[in-house]
């Protein structure tokens, strides 16, 4: 579960309440202006005899026109606020980490794994190092399967199968890009320029739509090995 959002939201969001609370006192502002509208109360001090009181429509618009300028602070403050690109990275990575161990997965280091049964699902994420103004990275998926591990990864035939197997240790490897509808190599980039919020989006829209859907037609081995996809795979 996630415990704060990142700084820049928290601004975002902040900005939107007192705009929506700025244009709200306004309108009642302008209405009570209009219509000529005084509303009035009384107040009750414990230990007093009760006031009543009058409010005009001055109230509401200079209350409105102060939360006005609070989100005009907002603003500012969230433009000056730029996030690095480590600290973009960080938070794209959190937000993977956050989908997938909804959906059961363990983490280790860049990898990702959810066993079912005696077949196991493998998220794996790869940078490119050769890049230094940015970080480019892809996501890899794989099925694991204990009857291909032991038949053709267990090179010491020493019978233990992985507890936390590796994307390259599966029978069935893809990258994120064979499973869009494009079927192109997709990498992701982060610079001084990307929007977090918007890559987060569109990577979870795939991993939702596309992994997702790509695990849960695997549930047994048998699907696995019927197919014979696992050749295409093999790492022999």
């Amino acid at each position: 579960m996630k415990i704060q959002l990142p700084k820049e939201r928290l601004l975002r969001h902040g900005m939107i309440i007192m705009l929506v609370c700025a244009v709200v006192l306004l309108g009642i502002g302008i209405f009570m202006f209009i219509v000529g509208g005084v509303s009035s109360g009384y107040i009750w001090p414990r230990f007093a005899t009760p006031t009543a009181i009058s409010i005009t429509w001055h109230t509401p618009v200079f209350a409105g026109l102060l939360f006005l300028l609070v989100a005009i602070c907002f603003l500012f403050d969230s433009k000056m606020t730029k996030q690095t690109v480590k600290e973009k990275q960080t938070y794209v990575l959190d937000e993977i980490k956050y989908f997938l161990q909804e959906k059961g997965f363990q983490k280790r280091g860049y990898n990702f794994f959810k066993k079912n049964g005696k077949i196991g699902y493998c998220v794996n994420i790869q940078y490119d190092k050769r890049n230094n103004n940015q970080v480019r990275f892809t996501l890899n998926v794989g099925i694991f399967t204990d009857d291909f591990w032991l038949k053709h990864l267990d090179f010491k035939h020493t019978g233990i199968i992985p507890t936390f197997p590796k994307e390259h240790d599966c029978a069935i490897r893809k990258r994120i890009g064979e499973l869009l509808p494009e079927h192109k190599d997709k990498w992701y980039s982060i610079n001084a320029k990307t929007d977090v919020e918007e890559l987060w989006q569109c990577i979870e829209v795939e991993l939702t739509q596309y992994v997702m859907p790509f695990f849960a037609k695997y549930i047994k081995e048998s699907y696995v090995e019927s197919n014979h996809i696992y050749e295409k795979g093999r790492k022999l």
